[in-house]
């Protein structure tokens, strides 16, 4: 078993004694003209590409000589490693784009460095073709089951090494592609999905798609004074320009963002000049309230630290509101478009306290204030409107 962390580790228990007697000499190289493939980035050029890199890795000099120069005759850049222990240094320090395997190392049996490869997550993409003056099918399909790309008989034809190179090659560019692709979209999908959201379909996707259910919940809502009428002059010819409000706004939500996510809660998007932000679903936390509170603190501290670099015009004025309760939560909506949200009385509590709330200030309800009770001071907002009934408290220390 080939052990891969290091290269001093390795543990040849499937080796082989070196060979009593050497293959013999296949003669000198047969150079054949052939159109050379580009490799994307690496290297100037008029493609803009590297010629791609193949590594061999095979003991006989003369049959590693004549790949080699087969290879650089044709557009390749070639390297040999005459053993299995220097072919994985130079898989690891090279990075080839395509490996030739020879099935017989003096050090280690090809099928057991075969396997290494495809064992390991950094090189298990690179193809590998196996090279062998074996006539036995079994060995040929055991590579090929465990991972192997294609393999090439000895005696060889050049033009079929070729052939099944450039075939590699081209799979590979493709493979690439589609992995760049799908990573450029996967990131922008990810800036649209909160992380809890995304963490949770990953790993028990039941608690997002199963169905609708009562769970205990502490809401973090935000309104954000002077937004409306920014907006507003925003849309005047003469008025705030339209990309300076975009700027500043994403500054100031950005924060929100970051600090819900940062204490373990799922943020909604934006609606009518608020935010909000929930905790203990779809990540259960026991300590949902202290969480919720801890946001508010820091969402607050790191406002007030972007503010003194903006001008008082470019300044949002927060008004925060914590209250926690049983909410509804699941995914809302229809076949083509789902949302994960909480609903309830406890949620538009949350945002209608928001817009009352004193600017700067956070606002708790009865039910909240019981739950962190003793861990900040609080004193009882007296000016809160008569229409409200019930006693509201707002968190002291405010600096």
């Amino acid at each position: 078993m080939l052990r891969c962390e290091q290269e001093s580790s390795w543990d040849f228990c499937a080796g082989r004694a070196a060979y009593a007697a050497r293959r013999k000499d296949t003669g000198p190289p047969i150079l054949i003209d052939g159109g050379a493939v580009q490799m994307p980035g690496g290297q100037p050029g008029k493609g803009g590409g590297r010629p791609p890199r193949v590594l061999i890795i095979e003991d006989n000099p003369h049959e590693a000589k004549a790949l080699h120069d087969l290879l650089v005759w044709n557009g390749f850049e070639a390297m040999v490693a005459p053993t299995a222990r220097q072919g994985w240094s130079r898989l690891r320090s090279w990075r080839p784009d395509v490996v030739i395997l020879d099935l017989g190392l003096p050090d280690a049996d090809g099928l057991t460095v075969c396997r290494a490869i495809k064992a390991d997550a950094q090189l298990r993409d690179i193809p590998v073709l196996i090279l062998t003056g074996r006539s036995a099918i079994a060995e040929l399909v055991e590579g090929l089951r465990i991972g192997a790309e294609d393999y090439v008989t000895k005696p060889y034809d050049p033009r079929e090494v070729l052939a099944r190179l450039h075939t590699q090659l081209r799979l590979g560019q493709r493979i690439a592609s589609l992995k760049t692709y799908h990573l450029r979209w996967w990131n922008l999908l990810r800036s649209f999905i909160p992380a809890s959201i995304l963490r949770v379909l990953q790993k028990a996707p039941h608690e997002i798609l199963g169905p609708v259910r009562a769970q205990p919940l502490s809401i973090l809502a935000v309104s954000w004074g002077g937004l409306r009428e920014r907006i507003q002059e925003a849309m005047r010819p003469d008025g705030l320009p339209s990309g300076t409000l975009h700027q500043v706004l994403n500054r100031h939500l950005s924060l929100f963002y970051e600090s819900v996510q940062a204490e373990g809660g799922t943020p909604s998007p934006m609606m009518d000049s608020a935010t909000m932000g929930w905790f203990n679903a779809p990540i259960p936390c026991p300590d949902h309230s202290v969480r919720a509170l801890r946001a508010a603190l820091a969402l607050r501290e790191r406002i007030r630290r972007l503010h003194r670099e903006l001008p008082p015009p470019l300044r949002l004025s927060p008004r925060f509101a914590l209250h926690r309760g049983t909410a509804l939560i699941g995914l809302i909506g229809g076949s083509v478009y789902l949302h994960y949200t909480p609903m309830g009385e406890v949620v538009e509590t949350a945002r209608r306290l928001a817009l009352l709330a004193p600017e700067g200030e956070i606002l708790l309800t009865p039910a909240f204030h019981e739950a962190i009770q003793g861990l900040i001071p609080v004193r009882p907002w007296t000016e809160a409107p008569t229409f409200i009934q019930m006693p509201l408290y707002i968190v002291g220390m405010r600096r």
